[in-house]
């Protein structure tokens, strides 16, 4: 019989954190108690309910919402701004923390996880914090500190390579390599899909880029448009809008695109990348140590015939035509790919 052990997830990364979860709870050699620490509220300014608030409760996770003060390290007014926030974080993550006592605790990064792995640290409870970038975000070096193990996607620089940071790789959803979805195999598509999002919160130049760009592109395509809860919109003729793509839905859909047009988050990149999907990147122009730039040289590198990369800055709806069409023409075979999982996270949490 499965012994039992308590685990304490947090963070706002939520495709490797779903993946985990899913490992979790198949596990045949332990029966894990899960709960997760994140977000009450998007940000401070947007007052509805955090997305990791709706993703995880899904999952069957019992689901703590903190207030938290955000960690900026280009404004730095921003986070003495949000240190009486932070501090809060801190005092209701301790005081979860005592009342579940967890074996562990695993942060998927974002500033939320900070008083997560902080409280953590002071409770004496065992703790990993996983990195999905090529670089080291901000609050993974403050909770790389206070935590046992830092575990990696990508090898970092030699300065980070000690004890404490071990290469895990990422954690891509199994749900990507399927191809079959009970609500999308109904629809009776005749055009190429163009699969459009900006992210879990959706990015509003690029809705406003498909917004200008729509009557011509649902002349020739069928457009499912990721879009996050601030962007309104309707659905019409060739055109899909969603506030979040259910993760019962995804593999259907990045199958089935002729075509995706992204920002370039680390998760996504690497999704890309492995079921070899033909696309256009749009780097986030602001983003830390430039990472949205580096994972959108990585797709470019993996798959540089059938990948365009194309500064915000330079985007303009006939360019986002002519490089649809351009890339549309371009003649590829995809392959089909097994699910698999990568459990090295999972093995490292039950060694320390």
């Amino acid at each position: 019989m499965p012994i039992s052990k308590k685990i304490v997830l947090t963070g706002t990364h939520l495709t490797p954190a779903a993946e985990f979860i899913r490992q979790l709870q198949n596990d045949p050699d332990i029966f894990w108690e899960i709960s997760y620490i994140g977000r009450i509220h998007n940000s401070s300014v947007d007052t509805t309910p955090a997305v990791e608030s709706k993703v995880i409760s899904k999952t069957g996770v019992k689901y703590f919402g903190i207030n938290c003060g955000k960690l900026d390290r280009r404004w730095f007014l921003y986070t003495l701004k949000g240190l009486p926030e932070t501090l809060k974080g801190l005092f209701a993550a301790s005081k979860i923390i005592k009342s579940l006592k967890p074996d562990y605790v695993v942060s998927f990064g974002g500033y939320v996880s900070v008083p997560v792995i902080l409280s953590s640290f002071l409770n004496q409870v065992k703790s990993v914090t996983h990195e999905q970038t090529s670089t080291l975000s901000l609050s993974t070096k403050i909770n790389s500190l206070f935590c046992h193990k830092v575990a990696l996607s990508f090898p970092i620089t030699k300065k980070f390579l000690k004890n404490k940071f071990i290469v895990t790789g990422n954690l891509l959803r199994r749900e990507i390599f399927l191809n079959k979805s009970s609500k999308f195999d109904k629809l009776k598509i005749e055009k190429p899909i163009i699969y459009i999002t900006g992210g879990n919160q959706g990015s509003l130049f690029i809705n406003n880029l498909i917004k200008s760009s729509l009557p011509l592109l649902s002349k020739s395509y069928f457009i499912i448009h990721q879009c996050g809860q601030k962007f309104k919109s309707k659905a019409s003729f060739n055109y899909l809008p969603l506030v979040y793509i259910d993760s019962q839905d995804i593999g259907w859909i990045l199958n089935h695109a002729a075509l995706m047009i992204s920002r370039a988050g680390a998760n996504t990149c690497q999704e890309i990348a492995t079921l070899k999907i033909k696309s256009i990147l749009i780097p986030l122009k602001v983003s830390q140590q430039n990472e949205q730039i580096k994972n959108a040289a990585f797709v470019k590198t993996q798959l540089p015939n059938i990948t365009t990369v194309i500064p915000e800055s330079k985007l303009n709806p006939p360019l986002l035509l002519s490089s649809i069409e351009k890339l549309i023409r371009i003649e590829y075979h995809r392959d089909v790919f097994k699910p698999k999982s990568n459990l090295r996270l999972l093995k490292l949490i039950k060694t320390i």
